[in-house]
């Protein structure tokens, strides 16, 4: 599929060399989340000013000064919202004025909005910054925040997450899923809080991962408590995600372990229920020999095996009754004693080991550099313009060192 968005809209590819390679980032930009998908209509409202493109072409098709509030739904010769757009099964709503709002079935988005039209369905999709939108995924999971150098490096890591999917999304209609990675538009943002704050001054940073000969930004996240090692992305993840494909050492963490012991028991038949599956015969688990976490877990169900890989796995049983990647089981005839360490998916910068360093006297580079080794810290506000002659930039950015 093709993008919908307007000449103006789309992305440049930048190309400049850092340490003998080519680097491929896109420049600071939107990202495009998928709000509703292949729904028959939404109540779509904008107060105040506003104007409509036809995305195929970029031309202007409607516009309006007072606001609008109706059902915007398909119709057999186009894409109807109060007026019909005969012929038009794409169209992309922006608003004219800083203080015009849109809204979506009741709730507020940032950016501007494109609605697209499949059969006799519709998609929505929210065009928003980077900023703004790594604001609304964070803004929930951080209602209490951590230490002002752990925040900037949280802002950091699900930045280059953002862009991560931006360029594996290159192409399609939409970047992430809304309810895949919590975003609700700017309904809980608060632009004077610690994390807003945090946000913006490490607004433009990335980190970005040698791989396949290009320097490019990766799968990137963090965890509660590592119990002492941080696994990489893809022993737990079972994707590549071009990040680094190693194991870290966590001391903070490790000395914390004890204090993070966790147990479930439950019986086979519950593990059945659980896994919707008719019994649960046997268990096995894979384990990372690096970090000595489980990556994934076999059940035997008569003559069947079904694999898990332990994200799917703990979001089956519950994270109340798996916390943590690190763990094992022991099987008592009928009954499973699951015993582990940590808390989280165990990849990623440890967010236990990011505060005692932050108490320490470490700062975001300092932080990052212990969790994410080999990578280098982007400021992206640098990068030229795809027509730009390539550039050397290694003084604008820090190479994180073993």
């Amino acid at each position: 599929m093709r993008r919908i968005w307007i000449l103006a809209l789309l992305i440049n590819l930048s190309v400049f060399a850092i340490e003998g390679r080519k680097v491929e980032v896109r420049k600071p930009e939107n990202i495009q989340v998928l709000i509703e998908k292949d729904i028959t209509g939404a109540i779509l409202e904008v107060n105040g000013p506003y104007y409509v493109f036809n995305p195929e072409d970029g031309a202007r098709i409607s516009s309006g000064l007072l606001g609008k509030r109706f059902l915007v739904h398909a119709q057999k010769d186009g894409i109807k919202w109060g007026e019909v757009f005969p012929g038009i099964h794409q169209i992309y709503i922006t608003a004219r004025s800083p203080k015009s709002t849109i809204l979506v079935n009741g709730i507020q988005y940032e950016g501007s909005i494109a609605v697209f039209q499949v059969d006799n369905k519709i998609s929505i999709v929210n065009d928003i910054s980077v900023e703004q939108y790594i604001k609304s995924i964070l803004s929930p999971l951080f209602p209490f925040p951590l230490e002002s150098e752990v925040m900037a490096s949280i802002a950091i890591i699900a930045r280059t997450n953002a862009y991560y999917h931006i360029s594996k999304g290159h192409g399609s209609f939409w970047d992430v899923e809304a309810k895949s990675f919590g975003y609700n538009g700017a309904a809980l943002i608060d632009p004077k809080s610690i994390l807003s704050k945090s946000i913006d001054s490490t607004k433009n940073l990335i980190l970005i991962h040698p791989h396949q000969g290009q320097n490019v930004p990766f799968a990137a996240c963090w965890t509660e408590h590592s119990a002492g090692k941080s696994a990489s992305y893809r022993s737990i993840f079972r994707k590549e995600g071009n990040a680094p494909d190693r194991c870290v050492k966590v001391p903070h963490a490790e000395l914390d372990r004890e204090e993070t012991k966790w147990k479930t028991v439950i019986t086979k038949n519950q593990l059945a229920e659980l896994l919707n599956v008719s019994s649960a015969d046997k268990i096995e688990l894979f384990i990372d020999k690096e970090s000595n976490k489980a990556c994934g877990a076999r059940i035997t169900e008569g003559n069947s095996i079904h694999d898990y890989n332990f994200i799917e796995f703990q979001k089956l049983l519950g994270e109340g009754r798996i916390r943590s990647s690190e763990f094992n089981v022991e099987d008592n005839g009928d009954i499973l004693t699951f015993t582990g360490y940590g808390l989280g998916h165990g990849v990623g910068m440890c967010l236990f080991s990011a505060t005692s360093l932050a108490q320490n006297g470490e700062n975001a580079v300092q932080i990052l550099s212990r969790f994410f080794p080999e990578t280098y810290l982007m400021n992206l506000s640098a990068v030229p313009y795809k027509n730009s002659n390539v550039v050397d930039n290694r003084n604008e950015i820090n190479f994180f060192k073993d």
